[in-house]
């Protein structure tokens, strides 16, 4: 119940915006997008308000937002009575119930959060929480200053707080509801466009089962990327609502809103976002050319509630651009052709399985198609751009890989896929309700067999940590001293860094002991002595196979204390340590062995 009750806490920030100042042609599942994206935009830009004014969130103070958001829900259900909802919000809570279904259904394997970046989502969130707000740095655990996009960690981090879950099961849980919650934006932007809601219905179904994307993220934990996807199609169909619809002034703080939440969820989508902007803009450069006169208050309205979106977020944008050395960033690369032969084969794993291949030569029509369909062409030329980068052609555009663009062009190959079916059936079949039964029918089969393709979402490369891995932490957490130096074992990440081989690298986020590898995150860390010497040690540790004088030279150096080893990974083995002098096992956990080691620093 507290979960659950957590869950609607988050959602009442949007659900006062809608009720006020919602637009009431838009159906239930349009109407619950903007409410979900709207509210994961206003918790990160009041968390960035509260760092900005250096106030903490106390629980009182926390208690007093709650309270008025509540009030003013309140109040605008009494204003809007029984017109507050209509039948279409049953379809599409219906909707997003059978998606978190899947969605918790396919992570059902995980204990914890999966992959290397869910570990440093979790520090961070537990940074947040324990300092009460936006912190400058996470120190003790990481030296520097903190400027990462932190859109998804302010969310996690009030839903840990509400629903009484740690750091580590609020990442797991909200990350699975975020991804369901992609449907419902993605069927937004798509019947914006189309003004079909069987278009939007189809893309819905297309992202929820079909693609392999959003919901292969949870391999990685890319939840922060997630967040920025789930904003993104809402932001841009906002615009393009405003851009049909000539929205008043005060109805366009929605979008005001969602281009700060796009903003701070994650640079990427932030991209993303002011391309298709610039695309708007040059549309309507080519209209006013074409009809010789300009229509200003339209192109105003959109370009001052962006830019008053853009102006909300630039405090922490600043301090991006101060500590990221963004300014030295070349606009355009090119890929080495080594990279180039590896990146074809990641971008067809990608957009596959075979389900996701025919949506590609289903998008291509419905691209084709629709462009001669609409007077406007800013989503198809957005698109195309998009389709584009995700092909290794050898440049990058800005710091983003091609495989950037290819982890969100899901959302145009669904968008445009959409289309083409509905299009098609449109043509050929005359009576619009036989065209909508085949056009469900269609939905329903590519559904069914996507979900058979996609049932595993999960690279069982990727699990680090098991049921043994997690009752070992909680071990930790209550008979180590928070002092405590973990040796852990070690592997070679990306260039000059390490990350941990198993539960041992979740140490640190979890109990906050120290670790030889604190995260992958460490190389953000403004001090380069810092950064060598933790790459250096986790080098170190990844070499030792056995009780020998290099490892008690480690042991030393490092002031080791503990030593955290899973049977069968990593390249130090509790049989290596059966007979090594100083060196006691204290607990054994289905295969996980932690050990003391006393007097580290004088062993012999």
């Amino acid at each position: 119940m507290r979960i659950a009750l957590a869950f609607t806490a988050l959602l009442l920030p949007g659900l006062a915006w809608w009720l006020w100042l919602g637009d009431r042609r838009k159906d239930g599942a349009q109407a619950l997008a903007e409410i979900v994206g709207i509210s994961a935009s206003f918790i990160a830009l009041g968390t960035l308000g509260f760092y900005t004014v250096r106030l903490k969130i106390s629980p009182l103070l926390l208690g007093i937002v709650l309270g008025l958001c509540f009030g003013v829900v309140f109040a605008g259900l009494i204003r809007r009575g029984k017109g507050a909802f209509n039948k279409t919000w049953l379809f599409a809570l219906l909707g997003l119930a059978v998606a978190l279904v899947w969605r918790f259904w396919q992570a059902r394997e995980l204990v914890l959060p999966n992959w290397v970046d869910s570990q440093h989502h979790v520090l961070i969130i537990r940074k947040m929480i324990e300092f009460g707000g936006l912190p400058s740095t996470l120190e003790p655990y990481l030296p520097g200053p903190f400027y990462y996009h932190f859109g998804f960690h302010a969310v996690a981090a009030l839903f840990s707080v509400l629903s009484g879950l740690d750091p580590a099961a609020s990442v797991l849980m909200l990350g699975q509801a975020i991804s369901a919650c992609v449907g419902l934006t993605v069927y937004t932007l798509a019947k914006q466009l189309g003004k079909d809601w069987r278009i939007g219905l189809l893309a819905a179904v297309f992202v929820t089962f079909v693609t392999k994307l959003p919901g292969y993220y949870m391999t990685w934990g890319r939840y922060t990327l997630l967040t920025g996807v789930m904003i993104l199609p809402v932001a841009i169909a906002e615009v393009l609502h405003a851009w049909d619809n000539h929205d008043h002034w005060w109805q366009l703080a929605g979008l005001s809103l969602l281009t700060a939440g796009t903003l701070l969820s994650h640079y990427f989508t932030a991209f993303l976002f002011v391309l298709f902007l610039a695309i708007l803009g040059i549309q309507w450069i080519v209209e006013t050319i074409r009809k010789k006169s300009a229509d200003w208050k339209l192109i105003a309205s959109i370009a001052i509630s962006t830019f008053t979106g853009l102006v909300l977020a630039s405090r922490w944008y600043y301090r991006i651009f101060v500590y990221s050395n963004a300014a030295s960033r070349p606009v355009f690369r090119v890929m080495e052709t080594e990279t180039l032969k590896s990146a074809w084969d990641y971008l067809k794993y990608l957009v596959g399985p075979i389900g996701g291949y025919i949506l590609i030569g289903l998008g291509l029509i419905g691209l084709v198609w629709s462009v001669f369909k609409t007077k406007k062409i800013i989503f198809q030329l957005w698109a195309i751009i998009v389709l584009f980068f995700a092909i290794p052609t050898g440049f990058r555009l800005m710091n983003f890989r091609n495989d950037y663009f290819a982890l969100v062009v899901f959302i145009p190959i669904a968008i445009t896929s959409a289309f083409g079916i509905v299009l098609l059936f449109c043509k050929l079949i005359k009576r619009k309700d036989i065209a909508t039964v085949l056009v469900l029918l269609v939905g329903v089969a590519l559904g069914i067999t996507g979900a058979f393709q996609n049932a595993r979402a999960i690279n069982a490369e990727t699990i680090l940590a098991t049921q043994s891995d997690l009752d070992a932490l909680e071990w930790i957490k209550t008979h180590t001293p928070e002092d405590a130096r973990f040796f852990i074992n070690t592997v070679g990440w990306s260039q000059n860094t390490c990350r941990g081989t198993d539960g041992g690298g979740w140490i640190l986020p979890v109990t906050g002991r120290w670790t030889i590898v604190p995260t992958v995150f460490y190389p953000m860390s403004a001090d380069a002595d810092y950064v060598k010497r933790v790459a250096d040690l986790g080098m170190w540790a990844g070499s030792i196979t056995e009780c020998n004088d290099d490892f008690r030279q480690l042991v030393s150096d490092a002031r080791i204390n503990y030593l955290y080893i899973k049977e069968g990974v990593g390249s130090l083995q509790p049989a290596a340590l059966t007979a090594c002098e100083g060196v006691s096992q204290l607990i054994n956990i289905d295969g996980v062995h932690i050990y003391l080691i006393s007097q580290p620093e004088n062993m012999p």
